[in-house]
């Protein structure tokens, strides 16, 4: 089993091929380990969720059943000036803090969202790279390693470190693209889990703007916070009560109603 699935990331453990191997176990489980069980056994580090209004609108970027917005123009919202990336940039330096001494990773639409982030950050004055599955394994590697020595505070991909990727040192999770699946969303949070020295805690930053009504944000809360449907609307509005120590889940006030009405409308009435 991958890695992810050890740790509960994924919903059903699959081969290759996609078929459940549940079966050849008579359909039972031995021994797992969840998410929020490693974190309380202090085998991950917490996370401090925060869900930030980037302004967007995406109503109107394609939508195909089954694989989601249509990538181009969902990066072209993105990329088409630099007025988000300068929202993001502001967000970071407001929630990290000191952005030179966080190493965090960013996961980005396609290629060119990648490295139009790269470009925004080091003009900022924050070093950044962009690494996609174009890039050399050589410059690749180069790129982790210069994470981890703290001379790079940010890598920007595309899907290509969403599991196996293994950078302890990673404090920061940026989440620059929309994705409702639990999976993708759990992996890419748990990229930043891994325990540390001098690592107490991991900061995701997702940025939420207002969506199609085939977007289901209640997916991935769900596999994240461990409710129903309908305790997740009283979540949302009121805090989660159990969330694993030393974890917070906050969205922002315009987040926060997005999400609301986005939820309300994927459960029945």
């Amino acid at each position: 089993l991958r890695p992810a699935e050890l740790l509960g990331l994924t919903a059903t453990p699959e081969r290759a091929d996609g078929l459940p191997i549940l079966g050849w176990f008579g359909e039972r489980i031995s021994a797992e380990l969840r998410l929020w069980d490693a974190i309380d056994q202090q085998r991950l580090v917490p996370f401090h969720y925060y869900g930030i209004s980037d302004g967007t609108d995406l109503s109107a970027v394609p939508w195909r059943r089954g694989f989601g917005y249509d990538t181009e123009a969902l990066a072209g919202v993105y990329t088409a000036n630099d007025a988000w990336a300068r929202t993001v940039i502001a967000q970071v330096q407001a929630y990290v803090g000191n952005v030179h001494r966080m190493r965090a990773l960013g996961f980005c639409v396609n290629v060119a969202h990648a490295r139009f982030m790269a470009q925004q950050f080091t003009a900022a004055g924050i070093a950044a790279v962009a690494v996609t599955g174009e890039t050399p394994d050589g410059e690749r590697a180069e790129a982790l390693a210069r994470l981890r020595d703290g001379t790079v505070s940010v890598v920007f991909s595309v899907d290509l470190f969403n599991e196996g990727v293994d950078v302890p040192a990673v404090d920061t999770v940026l989440m620059l693209r929309p994705t409702e699946s639990a999976t993708v969303f759990l992996q890419q949070l748990g990229r930043g889990l891994r325990r540390a020295r001098e690592k107490s805690v991991c900061t995701v930053l997702d940025f939420v703007g207002r969506h199609r009504q085939e977007f289901r944000f209640d997916v991935r809360y769900r596999a994240l916070l461990r409710v129903s449907r309908s305790d997740l609307v009283k979540g949302i509005k009121e805090g989660f009560a159990y969330l694993p120590s030393g974890c917070s889940f906050q969205l922002d006030p315009v987040a926060q109603q997005v999400v609301l009405d986005n939820v309300r409308s994927a459960i029945p009435s």
